[in-house]
This record gives C-alpha cells, structure tokens and sequence, in this order.
C-alpha cells in the first residue's frame, strides 16, 4: 500500500480511482470531493448553456433543464471520489490494525479490459438514452446532437464508473469481514467497518435530493408524487438494494462476533463456578487469577460488546444524516401533491 501520508495531497493518486485519465488529474488536485463538483456543476453548466446559446436553441425551458442535468453530473462527481478517497483511508485503518488483511485488497484497482468494457457499456447507455429522447429535437442541429451525446455520455460513464467501486468496496469488505481478526479488548475499532454503508447512506441521501430537485425542474410541476416516484425508480432502487446488501458482509461479521464472545463468557461462567483453569483458555490466560468481583465486571465488558459492527452510527445516521434531508423530499412531493390536487 502507499504511504498514508501522501492520501489527499496535490500530485498523488488515490488507489482505486486510477479508472481514466481526467479522473485521475482531478484527483491528484487534492480538492474536497465537494469542490471538484461545484466546479464540475460550473464547468458543464457553462458548456451546456453556451452549446444552446451558439445553435440558437429555441425553447428557453432546455436553458434551465441544462443545470437540473448538470447538477445529476455532479453529483456522481462528488459520489466517486468520496467513495473512492473514503475507503482508501478505511482501508489504511483495516491495516494498521491487521497486517494480514493486505491478501484480501488484490479488487482495489480496477483491470483495464473491465474500464474498456465499462465505457462500451456507458456508449451504449448513451446511443439508447439519445434514441428514446423526445425533449430535444435531435434534427435540429449536428452540433446540439453531438453536445447532448457527450453530456449522456459522461453522465452514464460517471454511473457505471460509481457502481463499479461500490462492488469492488462491497467484494473486499466480504472478505475482509471474514477474516479479519476479532480482539474483544478492541472491540471499537470494528465500528469503522461501517464506515463504507454509513458513507453510502449519506451520500445516497443526497443524491436523491439533487435528483428529486432536478426532475421538479425537469417536469415543471406537472407530474404527481406517485409519477415522480415512479419516474426516479430507476435512479433510488439500486441505492436501496445495494444498501441491503451490505447485511451480508456485517452478518458474517455478526457471527464470528457473537462466536468469539460465546467462547469468552463460557470461560468466565466456568471460572466463576469454581474452576479457575478455565481461564486458560480466554483472554485472561497470561493474567493473575482475578477475583470473582473482577471476573463480573469482566463479564459486563464482555457482554456489552456490540456484535453488529453499525449500530450507535447507523442511529446517530439517521437522526443527523437521513431525517433532514429526507423531509424536505417528503415535504416536496406533498406540495406536488396539492398543487395536482387543486
């Protein structure tokens, strides 16, 4: 791995995000996430009003859909190198703690024939996407089709670009769930093994604010909440379903846990009905013999150890994190509501 030190500075490249040229310049700027998309949300919104302004685009509604599209752009701009520059640090963590976990990150970057296949996969994303598109008329100007093509096209290649670190994360934290080593008197640290989900969650959130705002542009007001929804299907199911799936890693997790703890407190059960060498075989083996006051203490310790890796930041998550952002959503499409209503 490299050095820890260098993670974040201008000129170095963060492992795993090595997938294209431009990203990989982005990265070595040493920018917040946030601030390569603002700039990304003022670069492409300024090329696409620029691209309508010169073909003389005739419909003024296309000038304010351009940011509600730009902004969805950005937003993936913002989801790749935060996932991307997150993990690294946790996967630094996942190091210093367990050496032997470094057999387990041989997914951390990605194979140049999988980076072809995916910008294959995100053209064609785009041929579909432009064929099926009936905002803009596409015999209008050259120009304009090729403008908006290669709008798509980034679009899609940020998409599938984004999916893919998500499975890579999701694969080596399978594996790392699996065999990383359980020390009862550390049990904190296991927290962070969340931090990939809580990072998702947050960032997922957000995007589906941008997305809901950006379709209340796009539609102008005239679908209902129930259409809206259906509409953004396709962008908030697989965030859901890919949430769910990081259960399985923590479950494996889960059990080794609750395993590790069941053999401890059998020790100490033991010892505290009169058979001290039971100890022999728990942490406690190269300690004096503790006396039974210890020993219950000990077993509180023990017993109060969390086994699900998440469950102070998942509820610290969504008082903080979700039920902000997500009742301004609701409210949102309450007031679409009303107004399909009246």
């Amino acid at each position: 791995m490299s050095n820890p030190e260098n993670h974040g500075d201008a000129g170095y490249i963060t492992p795993g995000l090595s997938h294209l040229w431009v990203l990989r310049m982005l990265d070595k700027t040493g920018l917040s996430p946030w601030l390569l998309g603002l700039g990304c949300l003022l670069l492409l919104t300024t090329l696409a009003v620029a691209l309508l302004i010169i073909v003389r685009y005739p419909d003024p509604t296309l000038y304010r859909n351009s940011i509600a599209f730009t902004a969805i752009i950005s937003f993936f701009v913002v989801f790749y190198f935060s996932m991307g520059r997150g993990w690294y640090r946790d996967v630094l963590g996942y190091l210093a703690f367990d050496a032997s976990l470094e057999s387990t990150l041989g997914h951390m970057e990605p194979r140049r024939l999988t980076v072809y296949l995916e910008l294959a996969f995100a053209a064609l994303c785009t041929v579909i996407n432009v064929q099926i598109n009936t905002a803009v008329d596409l015999n209008y100007s050259l120009s304009l089709m090729l403008g908006i093509s290669g709008f798509y096209f980034i679009q899609y290649t940020l998409i599938v670009l984004s999916f893919d670190i998500i499975m890579r994360q999701l694969s080596t934290i399978i594996q790392i769930t699996q065999a990383i080593r359980i020390d009862l008197l550390n049990a904190e640290f296991y927290s962070s093994l969340a931090n990939v989900m809580v990072r998702h969650i947050g960032l997922y959130i957000f995007g589906v604010c941008i997305i809901a705002l950006s379709y209340i542009v796009f539609t102008e007001g005239e679908l209902s909440a129930t259409e809206m929804l259906m509409l953004m299907m396709p962008w908030y199911l697989p965030g859901l379903i890919i949430i769910s799936l990081y259960l399985v890693p923590y479950h494996v997790f889960r059990k080794r846990m609750h395993s590790r703890k069941a053999q401890e407190l059998n020790c100490i059960a033991a010892a505290l009905a009169g058979n001290p060498e039971a100890l022999d075989h728990s942490l406690l083996k190269d300690e004096e013999v503790p006396s039974k006051i210890d020993l219950l203490y000990y077993q509180d310790r023990i017993r109060a150890i969390k086994e699900w890796p998440f469950t102070d930041r998942i509820r610290a998550l969504v008082l903080f994190g979700i039920l902000p952002p997500l009742t301004w959503v609701i409210a949102a499409l309450i007031e679409i509501t009303i107004e399909s209503a009246l």
